[in-house]
């Protein structure tokens, strides 16, 4: 006995242990949430990716994981959570508890959100640079995976206290990520600034939560909104006071006018993947949520309606001048991203189904186009040695391949709005849901700057294929180019495939709010 003790390896006495740490964990989740067996179906996805999470967590601190095995891993782990999701909504079943709800709308977004970081984990296998620190650090990929699981624990919620968790658990974790680069002076600054305006965020949310709480004595949602349509509270200051400061958290998260300092200099200073994944990932989650509060609470007050729009409004007229004025790649796409927020909120503010599907549908729109946007850019970036992040770098692309250019034209029009590309029936669905209810003063103002923005986006289709400055050619140094070629190819067919059934997705997301 004594020598089979002494043959037992340390590494094998350490995996041992963190097995049944594992074990422990597995029954301890399995017992919380899936004791009732009547609602595991409901939560059968959530308890997949969470445990896989925490499998590959144990996993990886008990033995060091090859890049390979960490992206597979992590691939096959959505395709599982996205695949019973799909079965959920097979089964046509949904709950409504008192601090957690399943529906149809949050289903579909949460398939969104998994399919776009699956898109982030590929892109970042091919294109990051083998060498670098964030690809390196088994750490980005938990991070990550964390703030998906804190935006999914947003999406289920149907209380603010669940929210509230949500939410931070999804901040603390792109507060980390944005300061990767720990030698880059501009990555820490982006982080700090991050964590500064995420926590003003974090602390204004809490604060309408906790005087909502003590003037109505409920956060559930459902209660919330029987309250708001069958009682005298609509007078009450501190009522005001506590929807005001939810808002302004909102706001601040979505990076909408006025509050919106701070998103230029994240996406500026941020790893290229963070921005990249900062721009697409949090965007629907925290949206939905806003469109929840809005259709329950602020619909009883006309005068939030005004606010919405006046800081949609805003938000497009600040978003456009800016990006006029930089020549920074990354800078453009968080002014565009607060143009683009703009819109869906003036569609949101006029609160009727067809606007509300317009602002979902222009959102999918935003997303596949900054997909495609941002993949050709982080492949210039990372096969060329010379970039700098400009707008000038864009002219790389011209001499060495013309079909990529070509999609990277495609992507700016329809950011742009230009016929016949999709933003363009994104817009006008704008203008006429505007034009149905009266708004012709808005619809107006919104019209002229859209013109304006087409400025910064021609722009860049200038140095795509009309400047004679450069004639380099981008050597692509990557073995595994020709599979990245074939996925962004992959990517631009979707956006054809979404051109042509546009209407029928249309459709189907009006269905889906009404």
């Amino acid at each position: 006995m004594k020598k089979l003790i002494n043959n037992i390896n340390s590494n094998d006495t350490r995996d041992f242990i963190f097995l049944i740490i594992y074990g422990i964990i597995f029954l301890n989740l399995y017992t919380t949430f899936c004791s009732d067996i009547k609602y595991f179906r409901f939560f059968a996805p959530e308890f997949i990716f969470f445990y896989g999470f925490v499998g590959i967590l144990i996993y990886g601190l008990c033995r060091k994981m090859t890049n390979y095995e960490c992206i597979l891993t992590y691939c096959l782990m959505l395709y599982m959570t996205i695949k019973e999701y799909i079965k959920l909504l097979r089964v046509g079943r949904y709950i409504d508890l008192e601090l957690i709800t399943v529906n149809e709308i949050t289903i579909y977004i949460k398939i969104i959100l998994l399919f776009s970081l699956l898109i982030i984990l590929i892109l970042m296998y091919f294109l990051e640079d083998k060498y670098s620190e964030i690809f390196l650090n088994f750490e980005t990929y938990i991070l990550m995976l964390l703030s998906v699981i804190g935006l999914l624990v947003i999406l289920n919620s149907n209380h603010m206290f669940v929210l509230y968790v949500g939410v931070e658990l999804q901040s603390l974790s792109v507060y980390i990520l944005c300061c990767l680069n720990r030698y880059s002076v501009k990555s820490v600054e982006a982080g700090l600034k991050y964590f500064i305006f995420g926590s003003y965020a974090s602390l204004t949310l809490l604060l309408g939560i906790s005087f909502l709480f003590l003037t109505l004595g409920t956060l559930n949602y459902n209660d919330l909104n029987t309250i708001f349509n069958s009682s005298d509270f609509k007078d009450n200051l501190l009522v005001h006071f506590a929807l005001i400061n939810l808002l302004i958290g909102l706001f601040f998260k979505l990076a909408i006018a006025p509050f919106h300092w701070w998103l230029s200099d994240v996406f500026e200073g941020s790893p290229d993947f963070i921005t990249f994944f900062l721009a697409i990932i949090p965007k629907l989650p925290m949206f939905y949520i806003l469109y929840v509060f809005y259709t329950s609470f602020y619909v009883c007050f006309i005068f939030y309606s005004y606010i919405l729009m006046v800081c949609g409004v805003l938000s497009i007229v600040i978003g456009t001048i800016l990006a006029i004025y930089t020549v920074k790649i990354k800078k453009l796409l968080a002014y565009s991203s607060i143009v683009h927020m703009g819109y869906m909120l003036v569609a949101l503010s006029l609160n009727i189904n067809i606007s509300i599907a317009v602002a979902f549908y222009y959102y999918l729109i935003y997303l596949f186009s900054t997909i495609n946007l941002f993949s050709i850019y982080l492949l210039i970036k990372n096969t060329q040695i010379l970039v700098s992040g400009n707008i000038t770098d864009l002219s790389y692309l011209k001499n060495s391949n013309k079909f990529l250019a070509l999609i990277a034209i495609t992507s700016l029009l329809s950011l742009a709005g230009i016929p016949p590309f999709m933003g363009f029936y994104g817009k006008l669905l704008v203008f006429n849901v505007l034009i149905n209810v009266g708004n012709y003063i808005i619809c107006l103002i919104i019209l002229i700057l859209s013109i304006i923005s087409c400025v910064y986006y021609i722009r860049l289709i200038r140095f795509l294929f009309f400047n004679d400055k450069s004639e380099e050619y981008i050597a692509f140094q990557r073995k595994k180019s020709v599979y990245l070629y074939i996925f962004i190819n992959i990517l631009f067919f979707i956006n054809i495939i979404f051109l042509f059934g546009q209407e029928t997705l249309l459709l189907f997301i009006i269905r889906l709010f009404s």
